[in-house]
């Protein structure tokens, strides 16, 4: 609690949201459940795909991975990306180091991994300690907006909310049924301002729009 109030204390919170159509994505994960379950012995879901598509455009931003300091910005070198998990009494966001560096099946290992430490009470401060920016899956809960808080002291947070077919109109103007998601992003007004917020999330949107056939997870 003390945590939340210190954030929209210390940070001028702002925020955008950003629709993704993940039409192409839906049919590629549909096409590697079997064998990844038989493969990995666990569910593949959406958020590795979303994660890698989020350090990838870190790797282009960096003044998202970044944090606030009386001296001005100070850049983060690695990308740990913090992972939101709730559990029975709370939330809690245990870290993925140098995410950038994994791919989209050794991203998922490790959530699957971090994520049930801490629904088994099993975390170290180690993996509570270290991240530059956090991605929290509020779309498992059926959320499709939501405004995020930061935590402190990274520059921002984003939200991967649930996937919902709706109608869309295409580019030559047709009514198509697709499969959409938006992504929402908290950010630190001090670090960086819309602009450069927006371009990270179009840069997300890109990379979640391209997933399709032949798409390597591994």
């Amino acid at each position: 609690a003390e945590h939340m109030v210190r954030s929209l204390q210390t940070s001028p919170h702002a925020w955008s949201m950003v629709e993704i159509d993940v039409s192409r994505l839906v049919k590629l994960r549909a096409s590697l459940v079997e064998a990844w379950k038989a493969r990995e012995g666990f569910e593949l879901t959406y958020l590795p795909f979303f994660v890698k598509a989020v350090v990838e455009a870190l790797r282009e931003n960096p003044l998202l991975n970044a944090r606030w300091s009386d001296q001005g910005v100070v850049l983060k070198k690695r990308i740990n990306v913090g992972i939101a998990v709730a559990i029975e009494n709370g939330l809690v966001v245990p870290v993925v180091r140098d995410a950038d560096q994994k791919s989209i099946s050794g991203i998922a290992r490790e959530i699957r991994e971090v994520a049930g430490r801490a629904r088994g009470g099993r975390l170290t401060m180690e993996d509570l300690q270290g991240g530059t920016f956090t991605v929290n899956n509020t779309g498992a809960l059926g959320s499709i907006a939501s405004g995020p808080i930061i935590n402190q002291p990274q520059a921002g947070i984003i939200t991967m909310e649930a996937i919902v077919k709706r109608p869309v109109v295409t580019e030559d103007d047709a009514i198509a049924i697709r499969s959409m998601m938006n992504c929402c992003l908290a950010f630190d007004h001090r670090i960086l301002d819309g602009a450069e917020a927006l371009r990270f999330q179009q840069r997300i949107k890109r990379r979640m729009e391209a997933y399709g056939p032949g798409t390597t997870i591994y």
